[in-house]
């Protein structure tokens, strides 16, 4: 078959990143699929795919709500990259069992679907895995999109390839998506629209911990924040930005978090040529949340470059805290309708970066109701997804 030929090939291509560098190591095995996950004899079987850490915490509210509803099913969670894993063993206890996603071919996918014989898939986002749903389908297990998107350059190449792309999505029993947008260009693959419902981004159901007083001044005393200090966490960087952000906020205590801990070496090297003592690296991941409620503001990275999308930008929000935002929002658009019309955050370019710091420490007053808005509107769909999601799993 024409796609497994591909996916080979691709394979063996990434074959040498997977065993040389340092964040696919220990995953290497379970990528090729020579280490499987084991078996369980539980009658209810639930996989939930993720593929990062943000796609990830989007799920927590789903996979504690199904837990409750089934305390007997096994929980299977699958992840594509180590912060995904990472945050899923944190975020979600009691799952039987976490694993990185083997190549879909079709031979592999077939003997981890026998194994795990899944009567519920559920799927993030964009995330779409020919062999994995060809084989949970034949086996009569159902499959869910949940917070789903498709981008518009992704629609028109699913388009130039009808046939695939009508046995792909046909085989999914729901498509929970983002917004009306997302929704229409599944439309136009052909997808039966009773199957599909705008659910709004789930990020925003996201929970946030928050932190005691006496946890704040430890974290403020680790990073050496002071009480005369305005800090601003810039989260979620990608490669440039650091570079183009930072001579902005030389009057800032910066809490600086890169997305990928493998260029944690990289911006601590950047720092040390700037030599400012007010721009503090976190080499730590999990604790982004935790930046967040340290601070007077944030603002969230790959949005100041082409190509990425954007991140999260609600998180903050949950923080009580106004957030900034890039250009380049393109696959969290969503996200940046809520927080312009509820006054909570600028989107902005590099250059005016400046005018949108004062502008946006005065928006703090706007995130409460905001968060009352929102709170209110995902407590529905929450409600709807589960009931949805039950009769899927029956």
């Amino acid at each position: 078959m024409l796609y497994n030929i591909v996916l080979l090939l691709g394979a063996l291509l990434a074959l040498p990143k997977w065993l040389f560098q340092k964040k696919y190591r220990g995953s290497v095995l379970q990528r090729l699929g020579l280490c499987l996950p084991p078996p369980t004899n539980k009658k209810q079987v639930i996989w939930i795919h993720m593929v990062s850490m943000g796609e990830t915490k989007a799920m927590i509210e789903t996979y504690l709500a199904l837990r409750k509803q089934y305390p007997d099913a096994a929980f299977y969670l699958s992840s594509v990259t180590q912060t995904g894993q990472e945050e899923a063993k944190r975020s979600f206890k009691g799952a039987d069992h976490y694993f990185f996603l083997p190549l879909d071919l079709s031979w592999i996918m077939n003997k981890l679907v026998k194994r795990l014989k899944p009567t519920l898939l559920i799927l993030s986002e964009s995330d779409f895995w020919y062999n994995m749903i060809r084989y949970v389908k034949a086996k009569k297990g159902k499959v869910v999109l949940l917070n789903g998107k498709i981008s518009e350059r992704s629609a028109t190449r699913f388009s130039k390839f009808p046939h695939f792309t009508q046995k792909l999505f046909q085989s999914i029993d729901r498509f929970f998506v983002q917004n009306k947008e997302y929704a229409n260009r599944f439309i136009s693959l052909k997808i039966d629209p009773k199957k599909i419902t705008v659910t709004g981004n789930l990020k925003q159901t996201i929970p946030l911990e928050p932190l005691s007083e006496k946890d704040k001044l430890n974290w403020r005393t680790r990073f050496g924040i002071t009480p005369k200090d305005q800090v601003i966490t810039l989260g979620s960087t990608h490669a440039e930005e650091e570079k183009l952000l930072l001579p902005y906020l030389k009057d800032y205590k910066v809490l600086i978090v890169p997305r990928h801990p493998e260029r944690f070496s990289f911006v601590k090297k950047l720092l040390k040529e700037i030599g400012n003592p007010n721009f503090i690296l976190v080499d730590q991941m999990g604790i982004l949340s935790i930046c967040y409620q340290l601070s007077d503001l944030a603002i969230v990275g790959g949005s100041f470059i082409p190509g990425i999308g954007g991140h999260n930008i609600f998180e903050p929000i949950q923080a009580n805290i106004p957030v900034i935002f890039g250009p380049y929002m393109d696959t969290q658009k969503e996200l940046v309708e809520i927080i312009l019309k509820g006054r909570s955050g600028i989107q902005t370019p590099v250059d005016s970066i400046e005018k949108a710091l004062k502008e946006a420490l005065a928006l703090k007053e706007n995130i409460p109701a905001l968060l009352k808005s929102s709170q209110q509107a995902h407590t529905q769909i929450e409600k709807e997804l589960l009931g949805l999601l039950e009769s899927a799993s029956r």
